[in-house]
């Protein structure tokens, strides 16, 4: 499949994400006020990270053995769920154990949460997990277009629930909460149904020879182990780079723990729009991501691997460029029609973030290539880079400056670990950083 048929087709799927997404958030926060929409941008946090704790690199180290057919896709599959009934009863532990008086306290007092809500971020953690880890089994058949579709109904979905619910006046926390959680586990079954699907019938053709992974080789009779110890074997070849993906969250969204902690709920309500409003521009150069998993893992004999990631660079830069500086320039107005006036101090917080999200779109693309290429500790590496500058900056700058503060140590952050990724990309190419990011004649 060409670069341009399929990334166009990905970033179609990624602009109707990110328009359906930008209009739950400001439904959200029009309707919920600063200090819910901080409840809730946390709420939703602590469901995103117990879902990429939980997923365990199960379906990041399914991509090699289902590329080299050492595995079937059935068994594969099979493991997986095995897992994933495992991780529903921790998460369905965690959800009772949030309703215990003292956590329970205190969860309704740091985050608004009520009788029920723990279940509600159990049930959207498990819908997460589940289009995660299944996602990686169809770019491993080379369906790179199915994930950024369904999520793209997945956003429409969640819009839909939201735009009901305020309709009918009935959009609080909990809703909103309940509406999150049905959105992720219905786009989950959706993919899950999909996979299904898909591996009853052979790949559409041959797939082209994999670069080897880092770490020891794969046994050839991997297909052959019982199930809990292809379950041991996925665990100890994902965990690295689900770390990564672990400290990427965590660099997302500490500096609203942290924000909370000097400033209250409502201050991280005003700048979790901010910081929603700029990571939707990573969508974009995000379309490039499935597309680098698949043809990354190509030998390193092929001439076209290197040029299509530095070609998938050039294309990520530009396109979050291009909707980073008109947002800049009408940031103010917009965040105030859109949200409502308790959100114009958002805009100062979005300026200074948005340097730092450009900086980032080669970051956001090659996460991809570092996984085609067998190398996801290189991503792990950027991330913990990334969150530790992130923290350092945030213990500095929050305190006294708050929103604008946190967003100032994102930028830093992101710059960093961005610089390190181009760095490491330079190093296995060969490529100078000029000549990736350059256009060929």
């Amino acid at each position: 499949m060409r670069l341009v048929a399929a990334g166009g087709r990905i970033l179609y799927s990624r602009i109707w994400q990110v328009l359906a997404n930008a209009a739950v958030v400001f439904v959200v926060a029009k309707t919920l006020g600063p200090t819910g929409q901080g409840h809730y941008s946390l709420t939703v946090a602590i469901a995103q990270l117990s879902s990429a704790l939980l997923a365990a690199g199960m379906g990041l180290a399914a991509v090699p053995p289902l590329r080299r057919g050492l595995v079937t896709a059935t068994r594969m599959v099979t493991v997986q769920s095995v897992w994933l009934l495992l991780m529903a009863l921790v998460l369905l532990a965690a959800g009772a154990m949030a309703h215990t008086d003292a956590v329970a306290g205190f969860l309704h007092l740091e985050l608004g949460w009520t009788r029920g809500v723990g279940f509600l971020v159990a049930l959207a953690a498990m819908g997460l997990m589940i289009f995660e880890i299944f996602s990686y089994d169809l770019l491993a058949r080379g369906r790179l277009v199915i994930g950024a579709a369904v999520n793209g109904w997945r956003a429409a979905g969640h819009l839909l629930l939201v735009a009901t619910l305020a309709g009918f006046g009935l959009l609080g926390f909990v809703s909103t909460v309940a509406a999150f959680a049905v959105a992720q586990f219905m786009g989950a079954l959706t993919l899950t149904a999909v996979l299904v699907r898909e591996i009853r019938r052979p790949p559409a053709g041959p797939l082209p020879d994999c670069q080897e992974p880092s770490g020891p080789p794969l046994p050839v009779g991997l297909g052959r182990l019982p199930l809990f110890r292809l379950i041991a074997f996925n665990l100890k070849r994902g965990w690295v780079g689900q770390l990564s993906a672990v400290a990427y969250f965590l660099l997302l969204r500490l500096d609203q723990a942290l924000v909370l902690n000097w400033h209250g709920a409502a201050e991280v309500g005003v700048y979790s729009v901010a910081v929603h409003m700029g990571e939707m521009l990573w969508l974009l150069p995000g379309a490039m991501t499935p597309l680098l998993v698949h043809t990354s893992a190509a030998s390193a004999s092929d001439p076209d691997r290197d040029r299509t990631a530095s070609r998938a660079v050039r294309l990520g830069i530009l396109v979050t460029l291009a909707a980073a500086i008109p947002l800049a320039v009408v940031a103010g107005p917009l965040l105030a029609l859109l949200a409502g006036g308790a959100y114009a101090g958002a805009a100062a917080s979005l300026r200074a973030l948005l340097p730092g999200i450009v900086a980032f779109a080669p970051g956001a693309v090659l996460s991809g290539d570092f996984i085609g290429r067998g190398k996801p500790h290189w991503n792990t590496q950027a991330s913990l880079l990334t969150l530790a500058v992130n923290l350092a900056m945030g213990l500095l700058l929050i305190p006294e400056h708050g929103a604008v503060g946190a967003a100032w140590s994102s930028t830093i952050a992101y710059s960093c670990g961005s610089l390190l990724m181009i760095i490491r990309f330079r190093q296995t190419t060969g490529l100078s950083i000029r000549s990736a990011l350059r256009r060929r004649r």
